[in-house]
């Protein structure tokens, strides 16, 4: 019995298991959260705003009092993402973005205003010649750090919320560890002369810090490496005052203004020592500067060039003058877009849906765009004006019985008669009516209107 036992005991937890890796992927774990700080009646409040991936679409929208403070003038100093600092009654504070924290611990001030003379994002205060390094503890009090290294200007270079932090003074380039509240200097650089250029992929290892007689590879955690000795065994040694660093699908680029691209391609020279970047006599094809011309053949990738190697057959490109390369496997040549695909460009008749974020909702003439999807609009006696969108969270998370996350969504708009709504246009492209709404006095983007009309078109 007990040999029998130990199989059932292990099959039960197989199966809560992978009940539990089923139920994987809940509707929250999507949206975003936009905080900014208002007052009304007289009271200050934190206002949390949740949206949808698209950056569109409402979720939710909730506020939190900050309790004994007035705020009836206050200005907002900076936004880092996770805090916000401001200034009022003659006090800074910092409140955290999370309406939970904030209902808590409250806000505490962190000086007088007439203690600090200067402010480098919201972590550094300059207090009576002294740099100090402030962030909030579990408990919402102030711990404030001073950092006697630190002298004159300070800048941040770079901040990943890492941990670290990249930093310079009038005198050197720092990395400052939080944690530790300690600072290293990076040595051979300096600060005036000094730049930071973030590569296209975020968690590449490789970003690039350098000034004129120095060049280091970087990672996300500030973690660098000298490859000076790499330009200077391939014939550089005249500095990168001039150089400009080029970003690409197509690998990066160095420019140096000296008749030479160095494209990023990590080998071996035959001194032995390892290389990030080859010199070649190449040229831009255009203005974007991700498309190389060499030994008159055009090549779209830093390792074909190198070894001459599938060349691009320009014969298909409508315009190849503006040939370039927007996202990993398209290029454009503003009149087609062409698919990347072994080492080809194929012309594709649709035009590929490229628009941002913030073109999401477009509006062209009486034509409406959502996302991808082009919707119907005849029924608009003018041209159609966005309100806004909201969605209802049906069934937010997923089930290890297979069935899927369910989101409504809901797109209202009006040509100044009526009010029309789209609900889930990726399905259903045409929009019903609201008679009995009017548009008069309608808020755009305002939560409670947009609340309001969906309420109005949800069954009971």
């Amino acid at each position: 019995m007990k040999h029998l036992v130990q199989p059932i005991l292990l099959a039960i937890t197989c199966l809560v298991f992978a009940g539990l890796v089923q139920a994987s992927h809940c509707y929250s774990y999507t949206v975003e959260g936009y905080y900014n700080l208002l007052v009304e009646n007289g009271s200050m409040f934190l206002q949390e705003k949740i949206k949808d991936s698209n950056k569109v679409s409402y979720v939710s929208q909730n506020k939190e009092l900050l309790k004994g403070v007035k705020g009836q003038d206050f200005r907002v100093i900076s936004d880092d993402g996770k805090y916000i600092l401001f200034l009022t009654d003659a006090m800074y504070y910092l409140v955290p973005k999370s309406l939970y924290t904030v209902k808590e611990n409250g806000v505490n001030p962190l000086f007088r205003e007439d203690e600090v003379s200067k402010i480098v994002s919201n972590q550094f205060y300059l207090v009576s010649g002294d740099w100090y390094y402030v962030v909030l503890a579990n408990n919402g009090q102030s711990i404030k750090h001073k950092i006697p290294e630190l002298k004159g200007n300070l800048a941040i270079i770079a901040n990943f919320n890492r941990g670290e932090i990249l930093l310079k003074d009038d005198h050197a380039v720092y990395i400052y560890y939080e944690g530790e509240n300690r600072l290293k200097e990076i040595p051979h650089l300096s600060p005036s002369q000094t730049h930071f250029v973030q590569s296209l992929d975020f968690y590449k290892q490789h970003h690039y810090l350098y000034d004129d007689d120095t060049f280091y590879l970087i990672n996300i955690r500030f973690i660098y490496q000298d490859i000076t000795k790499q330009f200077n065994l391939q014939g550089k040694h005249d500095g990168f005052t001039k150089a400009e660093i080029h970003l690409s699908y197509s690998g990066d680029s160095i420019d140096t203004k000296d008749g030479l691209l160095w494209l990023y391609a990590h080998r071996t020279l035959p001194q032995g020592e390892d290389a990030f970047f080859t010199p070649v006599q190449a040229t831009y094809l255009n203005k974007y500067k991700d498309v190389y011309v060499y030994h008159d053949k055009v090549y779209a990738d830093n390792w074909d060039l190198i070894q001459e190697r599938q060349p691009l057959d320009l014969a298909v490109v409508k315009n190849p003058e503006e040939l370039h390369r927007p996202i990993t496997v398209v290029f454009s040549d503003n009149v087609l877009e062409y698919l990347f695909h072994e080492h080809q460009l194929q012309p594709q008749e649709k035009k590929i849906n490229l628009k941002a974020t913030k073109d999401y909702i477009e509006i062209q003439k009486n034509r409406i765009f959502i996302g991808a999807d082009e919707l119907s609009s005849d029924i608009f006696q003018d041209t159609p004006i966005f309100l806004g969108s909201i969605v209802d969270v049906i069934k937010p998370c997923d089930s290890r019985m297979g069935s899927s996350v369910v989101v409504d969504y809901y797109y209202f708009f009006t040509d100044g008669n009526k009010v029309y709504a789209y609900v889930n246009p990726s399905i259903k492209k045409t929009p019903q009516v609201l008679d009995n709404v009017s548009p008069q006095g309608l808020k755009a983007d305002d939560y409670d209107t947009l609340q309001k009309l969906m309420n109005m078109l949800i069954t009971p």
